[in-house]
């Protein structure tokens, strides 16, 4: 009996031991298996109960905006002729001899748009947009209270405003840093979408940088987070809570949201509430110059791409005129910072304060100045500096024989006679499927100067050309300054590559 019990108690004893080693050895095993780790599930919840979250933290800060504008309405013939005349003029004398109608009626435009406050004393960002025009602006709260608006300051370029309402201890949203969003962040869009007051949707932020055309100062953020007519001047918010864009644009045929929208960053907001609530505008640099930052023309004058910003155009009586920039110049630095785009040279020249005095290194030929720029205020100034110029796209020239696929001769006596200050070489015709017909070379253009890499060459007759010439290598990038006689004599450089 007694030796019974004693093999009872070795056989629970080596089942338990067995029982201990097998879950050693799994759990060695299952920690040294290979293969992909086990995916997990996230749990729906907690991402729900992070929108709720925010939106119940963010909601009172998020307003409904009505505007009341005034437009004219009301045509006549007269409209008619007028609208004719822009296009073909009055070829068949079909102008009525109508006296001038009185000044068209005007009805009152109701517009609905949405608002955030950003300071306790009733200060409110929205877009331009919204409130453009207005004769009366009314805020409404999300309890329902509402305001009577005036405008602090707006700005078309970015197309946001400020305004206010007089009140004070009223909720606010926080402002996040835009910069540090990236793609794929899960983004939330508040707002009055067909004037459905606090109406929240979700998305993703789906690209950055997205710029506008027509401004060079609307860089966008893209979302997929739904936002209709409405929605606009609403903020897009973080996870944590931040607003870090307003809502301003869609993209779509029907004029409803169709996966994508767009919102102005809120580093670009920040800087420019700042400025209106502090001078009520908003000011930006400017010198005076247009540019370029292809490739092609840079390797042409020989700088790599992202080296240099390439100077097309610097405007008469500009601070770069002043300065002493020359067309033809290349910008690669300012204030010690290297400038290889166009964008950092726009981004750096509007963030510079009006009349500080700013240092710009700049690559002529083979040297490297220094030029000293007063910054002038942009919007006292031309308001189309700093943008790309664009290469005529003439008429095909005829056959000839060159390297370069161009027959140069002697400028005429007609041309002298109306530039007698110009300089240069007239192309007498261009070979059909050369380097110089694919660059849009035609004839009648005039050569002043020719880079090869930097080595630049001042043309001033056929033999000057020629010396250019000589100078070239097959694969070798250059760039012709060439001045249009059918065009005001305005110039431009063409980039090409030696065959």
């Amino acid at each position: 009996m007694k030796r019974r019990g004693i093999f009872s108690v070795l056989i629970v004893l080596t089942l338990a031991l067995g029982v201990a080693i097998g879950t050693v050895v799994s759990e060695r095993a299952s920690a040294t298996q290979d293969g992909p780790a086990q995916l997990q599930i996230p749990s729906p919840v907690e991402l729900s109960n992070g929108f709720g979250a925010i939106a119940e933290a963010l909601g009172p800060a998020v307003v409904n905006i009505e505007v009341v504008a005034s437009r004219s309405v009301g045509t006549s013939a007269q409209d008619f002729f007028d609208q004719f005349e822009d296009f073909f003029g009055d070829p068949f004398g079909l102008r009525p001899d109508v006296p001038e109608p009185p000044d068209p009626p005007s009805i009152p435009r109701q517009s609905t748009g949405s608002g955030f406050i950003v300071d306790p004393e009733g200060y409110v960002v929205t877009n331009n947009h919204v409130i453009e025009d207005a004769e009366e602006i009314i805020v409404q709260m999300a309890g329902g209270d509402e305001y009577e608006a005036e405008v602090i300051g707006t700005d078309p370029e970015t197309d946001l405003a400020v305004i206010k309402i007089e009140a004070d201890g009223l909720p606010t949203a926080r402002l996040g840093n835009s910069d540090a969003a990236n793609i794929g962040d899960w983004v939330l869009a508040l707002g009055s979408p067909f004037g459905f007051e606090q109406t929240l949707t979700a998305g993703i932020i789906s690209a950055k940088g997205r710029d506008a055309p027509g401004s060079q100062f609307q860089s966008f953020i893209q979302t997929d987070a739904a936002i209709n007519p409405g929605n606009s001047g609403g903020p897009l918010v973080n996870m944590a809570g931040e607003v870090i864009g307003v809502n301003t644009a869609i993209v779509s045929d029907t004029r409803v949201f169709a996966g994508i929208g767009f919102a102005m960053p809120s580093n670009v907001v920040t800087d420019v509430y700042n400025q209106i609530v502090t001078s009520g505008r908003v000011t930006r640099g400017w010198i005076g110059i247009g540019y370029r930052d292809d490739a092609a023309l840079l390797e042409g004058v020989g700088f790599e791409p992202g080296e240099g910003v390439f100077v097309a155009q610097v405007f008469e009586g500009g601070p770069a005129e002043e300065a002493g920039f020359e067309y033809g110049d290349v910008i690669v630095g300012i204030d010690g910072q290297a400038v290889g785009t166009g964008d950092i040279l726009l981004e750096t020249v509007v963030a510079r304060e009006v009349g500080s005095v700013v240092p710009f290194t700049v690559i002529r030929g083979d040297e490297e100045l220094t030029l000293e720029v007063i910054i002038a205020d942009r919007a006292e100034s031309q308001p189309t500096e700093l943008t790309d110029n664009a290469i005529p796209r003439p008429r095909r020239g005829e056959d000839a024989e060159s390297r370069l696929g161009i027959r140069v001769q002697e400028l005429t006596p007609q041309i002298r006679t109306l530039r007698p200050d110009l300089e240069g070489v007239l192309i007498g015709s261009v070979e059909s499927g050369s380097v110089a017909d694919e660059a849009d070379l035609v004839r009648g253009f005039i050569i002043t100067r020719v880079n090869v890499g930097r080595q630049r060459f001042e043309v001033i007759d056929v033999a000057s050309f020629r010396e250019a010439e000589a100078a070239m290598s097959s694969g070798d990038r250059i760039a012709l300054r060439i001045v249009d006689a059918q065009r005001d004599f305005e110039s431009t450089f063409v980039p090409m590559q030696v065959p």
